[in-house]
């Protein structure tokens, strides 16, 4: 009888979740976000559920349960640009509005209504990128979503899914610091809080216009959306990211794109192999053009590179590069993941961007940062903080600072003990991230989202989430009461001295 029973609830449980339509949509053509969104979608589709996916990576071999939309000929490609073009910029505006673009760019188009009507869909999976002009997709459904970053939570979006980001100790995405210290490293931090909050906004407007267009003009609006969001997976783990408050729909899956190593091409295997000192990985991935770096900024590089008895690799979008040091091979594509694998490789010089930590955590490398904009400054604050790497500042960078740099983090073995701990932490889950992406996407088909654990917070408008009105409240009724005592101190105060004086006119 009990036999019987727990086999129907299995068998239950297992009809409700399994085979799944999961309709996915890409929103950027950009190499390291589609590392990480494809990871999760690969790991559904392993689970046995069916993807469709509007992309622009298609893949050249059929998978089972796998259908591509091909969306590479209209999206524009979020290639490496000049150094010039993107040094500095925070990514608010960039992110908002490419999301913008390719939400607009599939609703005008008639393959993507007929491949949303096609099936009934259960489940809706897309990017967090900067908008939420997608999540339409999820309202015309009528199904829950589920949202992907592929950096940590973006500061500007933590309130649409009332996760508290509390300034005073928190740092926001893209501000050099782990964590506030001091008085000015909190206000810069607020400073960026109000600043991040602010441009979404300006920059997002359109969202809910577009909706309108496409969805009908009594839609709600896209923040309204945006708060049904089920549940976001996050590319962080708070092993590196740090303790922060967190809500339970906020799913950290940190490392998810990191896959087993393969063997590398022979080129570069040889390379490895006549390098008795070890070798060094330098790359801006796919952000920067490193033909277009500064001068003195290449030139400090080549010359500390060429004084370092290590060979480097680095990945170089030039043809040729003038006075390239004999220890330095260039290519435009490097193998990144099975270079990071190499138990020859000692250092890895780079960007800073987040699934590049995630892989130096995973093969216990340390790092040399060169944070260039947007959240990058962070990662590689939080990698000095923690003790498994260093930062150059590529305003005043130099042969000397390189060489300096290179040479501690090579030498001083605190660096590479670091890392290995750091990577116990990192490895110790109750669930693998792809585990815990089966788990909790399965979860939300099964309960059809998550209200059941949003926060009452949802619900509450700005001021009152502040607790603003509770604070006016207390400070009026503070200046009342002090009004009250002054004006009873006077009256006091006048009939004291009226007494005193009728007192004089009585004694004379």
């Amino acid at each position: 009888m009990n036999f019987t029973i727990i086999f129907l609830n299995v068998y239950f449980i297992m009809t409700v979740v399994n085979g799944a339509q999961i309709f996915a949509f890409v929103p950027i053509y950009g190499q390291s976000h589609w590392n990480v969104m494809d990871a999760v979608l690969q790991t559904l589709v392993s689970a046995g559920h069916n993807v469709t996916v509007i992309t622009p990576f298609i893949k050249k071999e059929k998978i089972e349960n796998y259908t591509q939309i091909d969306s590479s000929f209209y999206m524009t490609r979020s290639a490496s640009a000049p150094f010039k073009n993107v040094i500095g910029s925070d990514g608010i505006q960039y992110l908002i509005e490419t999301h913008l673009i390719s939400c607009e760019a599939i609703y005008k188009r008639k393959d993507f209504w007929t491949v949303l009507e096609s099936k009934k869909y259960d489940l809706f999976v897309t990017q967090l990128l900067g908008s939420g002009c997608d999540s339409y997709i999820a309202y015309k459904l009528q199904v829950p979503m589920i949202a992907v970053t592929t950096s940590a939570m973006p500061t500007w979006l933590n309130g649409e899914f009332s996760n508290p980001l509390i300034t005073s100790y928190t740092s926001t995405l893209n501000v050099a610091m782990a964590s506030p210290k001091t008085f000015w490293d909190r206000f810069l931090n607020t400073y960026d809080y109000i600043k991040s909050i602010s441009k979404s906004w300006w920059y997002n407007r359109r969202a809910t216009i577009i909706g309108r267009n496409y969805f009908g003009k009594d839609v709600p609006d896209s923040y309204t959306l945006m708060k049904k969001i089920s549940l976001v997976f996050v590319n962080s783990h708070f092993s590196f990211n740090l303790p922060r408050p967190w809500i339970p729909n906020l799913i950290e899956i940190g490392g998810i794109h990191v896959t087993d190593p393969k063997p590398l091409p022979k080129d570069i295997q040889q390379f490895i192999d006549d390098a008795p000192e070890g070798l060094i990985y330098f790359s801006f991935g796919s952000t920067v053009k490193m033909d277009s770096l500064p001068a003195k900024m290449q030139i400090s590089l080549q010359e500390a590179f060429a004084e370092l008895p290590q060979r480097i690799l680095w990945k170089y979008d030039g043809e040729v590069m003038e006075n390239q040091p004999k220890n330095v091979m260039i290519k435009k594509w490097f193998p990144q993941r099975d270079i990071m694998a190499h138990s020859k490789l000692k250092l890895f010089i780079y960007h800073g961007g987040l699934s590049g930590i995630n892989e130096a955590i995973i093969n216990q490398v340390p790092i040399l940062g060169i944070p260039l904009f947007s959240d990058q400054h962070r990662n590689i604050a939080n990698a000095v903080f923690l003790g498994i790497g260093l930062s150059l500042d590529y305003k005043t960078i130099d042969k000397d600072s390189v060489l300096t740099a290179a040479k501690e983090i090579i030498k001083n073995q605190k660096y590479k003990q670091n890392i290995q701990e750091l990577y116990k932490m990192f490895k110790d889950r109750p669930m693998s991230p792809d585990m815990l992406v089966t788990y909790w996407t399965e979860y939300v088909i099964k309960h059809n989202g998550t209200e059941h654990i949003n926060p009452a917070s949802n619900d509450m408008s700005w001021y009152q989430y502040h607790q603003l009105d509770v604070i006016l409240i207390i400070i009026l009724v503070s200046i009342s009461v002090l009004i009250i005592v002054l004006y009873t101190l006077i009256i006091i105060k006048d009939s004291i001295v009226k007494c005193f004086h009728l007192k004089q006119i009585k004694t004379e």
